[in-house]
């Protein structure tokens, strides 16, 4: 399993909503695949998967999401 991996486990772990780091990733996914820029550098595959990507940009906490209280 790569560090990316592990790391979002270990994130799943410590939140109260597990469903919220799901969809905050699934929404960084379909941001990327549109066409965003991905935060990371990616020196050793230069056509990285968006959901990849996505996953270590949460890992490496460039991305960063929050519950927003007025909606609940």
């Amino acid at each position: 399993m790569s560090d990316a991996f592990m790391e979002i486990d270990t994130m799943g772990e410590r939140t109260d909503n597990q469903y919220l780091l799901a969809l905050a990733i699934a929404r960084r996914v379909r941001k990327l695949r549109a066409g965003a820029p991905a935060l990371v550098d990616d020196i050793e595959n230069s056509r990285r998967r968006p959901f990849q990507a996505a996953m270590e940009e949460f890992a490496k906490r460039k991305v960063l999401y929050n519950l927003d209280e007025e909606k609940q």
